[in-house]
């Protein structure tokens, strides 16, 4: 006999899995939370933090380079209390100082010759530092350029100086590029931090610093360096670099190369127009703050790892005594192996939490006293057992049946529709109306003046009732009808009588 659908019901079917597995999908849920919050605090932390130090190696630089500017107008300005009639004289004066900070020193005429060394004329000429130096008003600065003299990057500043009655010239100093990446150097926090000067006109790069020390003071193109971002990423990335050559102070962009995310700002350069500041952070370059907060996350989750395990260890200790006790629980009537009345009611409840619709059937033996008087008990026995069979049969597929005491049996099925019920109580009428009783040495007993039969009260849910106790009230109060209209018959609640 297959009691699948009363065990379902009397153990919680799969309620302790479905637990389980809720617990574990909002543990994962939250974790997913975590992890995303964790990374989007990440990524504003990389943010805060590149900007912080690109805005302050931007103005550090910018500083060292309004030292050099004021360098060259000093020189300017104690030129100027001399008397000198020729740039040969001004130069003559110029060679004194140097041995200076600044690598070279030198002066153009207002006719744009030069009065340096052979060497220092062939990079204004490369460099087109003429057309920098007409830009002094009082000061102008060139982009950084490669010396051939010294082999390394260089940066030339040029300030305008009257002599004579009415002459003019400017006087230009050449200083190491390097001054300025040290700058950047001191500011690093970790050698995973790269930064950068970068041209916006043209997106040529020099490295001041990052993990490659020997690439600093290198030359390269911006753009075409970043042509490996993830393509999901060029579109924000282009649309930095298109910030930076519309001339914005400050800008941010985060992106991913490979496996691995960057965040990026640049910061314009005051003294050096259309010169930016580049800082970019890997991911992983967390500060201790961050580290900290790591720990205080990973502590966290495995603290909730904890609290989830015990919760499941309590609900799974709990479903085994549950189940334990229903095993040390007579759930079967011993006669006809249906549910008894204690357990069809645990049962029950659970069945009608999980039912759109239900139907509950109260059946009573018709004239049952008599067929014990009449054919004896042994008769009586075999008509509980085929009449639960009867019952099994028609309605096993949709509820379950139990045997509430004597000759009394209830059912609760799903209900698609009320037809489908009824069709299920005329096919157990038919079937109760054929059985045969048999008599103590198994023979059968002439029952052709007995007709087996029942009568039956349903209530519907939850039409007639919303709980069990009203449910049965309900089906209590049609078969009580039934009775007192004669019996073998079924009535559905508040309807008619059915025959």
């Amino acid at each position: 006999m297959d009691n699948k659908n009363e065990l379902k019901y009397l153990k919680g079917g799969r309620s302790f899995y479905v637990t389980l597995i809720v617990c574990l999908i909002v543990f994962l849920g939250a974790i997913t939370i975590l992890i995303s919050a964790f990374n989007l605090l990440i990524k504003q932390h990389d943010e805060k933090l590149s900007g912080e130090i690109c805005t302050l190696v931007s103005e550090k630089m910018s500083n060292s380079l309004l030292f050099m500017t004021n360098s060259a107008q000093e020189v300017s300005a104690v030129l100027s209390v001399q008397n000198f009639e020729s740039p040969e004289e001004i130069y003559d004066v110029l060679k004194s100082y140097e041995g200076a900070k600044f690598v070279s020193i030198g002066f153009i005429d207002e006719n744009d010759k030069l009065y340096l060394s052979e060497t220092e004329a062939h990079e204004f000429e490369k460099w087109n530092l003429l057309d920098t130096a007409k830009l002094a008003d009082p000061v102008s600065i060139s982009a950084p350029y490669r010396s051939t003299t010294i082999g390394q990057p260089v940066i030339t500043l040029f300030t305008k100086y009257k002599y004579g009655d009415s002459h003019h010239g400017y006087i230009f100093m050449t200083y190491l590029f390097s001054s300025l990446q040290e700058v950047a150097v001191t500011e690093s926090l970790t050698n995973d931090i790269e930064i950068w000067l970068m041209d916006a006109k043209s997106a040529n790069i020099i490295q001041c610093v990052g993990n490659d020390k020997h690439a600093s003071g290198s030359w390269a193109n911006a753009y075409l360096a970043m042509q490996n971002i993830n393509p999901d990423y060029k579109a924000d990335y282009d649309l930095w670099y298109y910030k930076m050559v519309m001339g914005v102070a400050n800008a941010a962009v985060s992106y991913k190369i490979e496996d691995k995310y960057y965040s990026q700002f640049c910061s314009s350069i005051e003294y050096m127009p259309g010169w930016y500041v580049v800082v970019r952070i890997p991911s992983d370059a967390l500060s201790t703050t961050m580290n900290v907060f790591r720990n205080y996350v990973i502590i966290f989750i495995i603290v909730l790892l904890n609290i989830v395990f015990i919760l499941v260890s309590i609900m799974y200790i709990s479903w085994k005594r549950e189940n334990r006790m229903l095993g040390q629980l007579s759930i079967n009537d011993p006669l006809t192996g249906v549910l008894n009345r204690r357990a069809f009611e645990l049962a029950a409840e659970k069945m009608l939490s999980d039912s759109k619709e239900a139907a509950i059937m109260f059946f009573d033996i018709d004239y049952f006293k008599q067929v014990n008087d009449s054919f004896g008990h042994y008769a009586g026995d075999k008509l509980l057992v085929a009449f639960s069979n009867a019952l099994k049969k028609n309605f096993s597929e949709y509820g379950i049946v139990s045997r509430y005491g004597g000759d009394e049996f209830v059912v609760l099925a799903h209900m698609g529709s009320k037809d489908q019920i009824t069709d299920r109580l005329k096919q157990a009428t038919e079937d109760v109306h054929a059985i045969k009783l048999s008599d103590d040495n198994g023979e059968e007993t002439d029952t052709k003046d007995f007709l087996i039969s029942f009568s039956a009260g349903v209530a519907s849910y939850p039409q007639d009732a919303t709980s069990l106790a009203g449910l049965q009230k309900c089906a209590d109060t049609a078969l009580y009808t039934v009775k007192e209209r004669g019996r073998n018959a079924y009535l559905w609640y508040n309807s008619s009588f059915e025959n």
